[in-house]
């Protein structure tokens, strides 16, 4: 294709092996070789100069079609070289500022590499990589659940209304992720030791729903410190009477069994170092 292409742009077979670095012996066999394909003449010569016949001009169509395709693809390929991928699952209590320190500290020092970014609950994701389907996850656990290696602690945060919503001898209204998840249990748990009562008013995998229906009244819930910091919109409480202290979660680290690679281990480098700053 290559070849019919500067045939008809030069006029020549000279300077179509000019163009394509080849001898006019080795054109002139491509030219053969294709017009025995097609069964049909594809050039002719007029005036010193070599036309394409109508059948040489159907076929020059697709020819540009398929060069110009091939050119991309070796555009891509010759520019974009990466050194292979991480499929990375992380928690919805992973904060947006972490993952963008993790992000960027990747970037800098693993450039031509592929990132492949899920979330969803812990339980989900550990299935998946136990399957083969993740290569890294960062859950959430309980203290001292030792369900990995432990990458960073933080303290939970009641996060909603307090004071128009917790009321002695009152049911809580709860905001919660859907069962089975670590968050959920814990605010069942924490409530019912200090003798709470509770109802779950909304529930939703969506985190900007949760935070949507607790700025709307619906309810309280418990988010890790490091996503409720900066977020003015999102009424939470640091310290309080109304509630028990609600302690603190945990997110560790899992790799893939099945894939526990060099290319692994520098990501779990990466992600260790962003999640132990301060």
């Amino acid at each position: 294709m290559h070849m019919l292409v500067y045939l008809h742009e030069e006029g020549s077979i000279s300077g179509a092996a000019k163009c394509m670095h080849l001898t006019q012996q080795a054109v002139s066999a491509q030219l053969k070789r294709l017009e025995e394909l097609v069964g049909r003449p594809l050039v002719s010569r007029q005036n010193q100069r070599m036309e394409l016949t109508p059948d040489g001009e159907v076929i020059l169509l697709a020819a540009r079609k398929m060069v110009d395709i091939a050119n991309r693809i070796r555009y891509q390929f010759s520019n974009t070289t990466l050194d292979g991928f991480v499929r990375f699952g992380f928690t919805q209590g992973f904060s947006l500022p972490m993952l963008f320190a993790l992000l960027s500290e990747l970037r800098r020092v693993q450039p031509r590499l592929e990132v492949r970014c899920e979330t969803g609950r812990t339980s989900q994701l550990l299935a998946k990589l136990e399957a083969g389907g993740l290569d890294v996850v960062l859950g959430a656990q309980a203290d001292g659940n030792a369900q990995g290696e432990v990458m960073r602690r933080e303290r939970l945060v009641w996060v909603g209304d307090l004071h128009h919503l917790v009321r002695p001898g009152m049911s809580i209204p709860l905001v919660v992720l859907p069962a089975p998840t670590f968050i959920r249990e814990h605010i069942f748990d924490t409530l019912s030791s200090a003798g709470h009562k509770w109802t779950v008013h909304f529930e939703s995998d969506d985190p900007a729903s949760l935070r949507t229906a607790i700025r709307s009244g619906w309810g309280i819930s418990l988010f890790n410190e490091e996503t409720v910091l900066g977020d003015f919109t999102l009424p939470h409480a640091m310290e309080t009477t109304l509630l028990p202290f609600p302690g603190h979660v945990e997110f560790f680290m899992r790799y893939n069994p099945l894939r526990n690679d060099a290319l692994i281990r520098s990501f779990a480098t990466v992600l260790r170092k962003v999640l132990n700053r301060p």
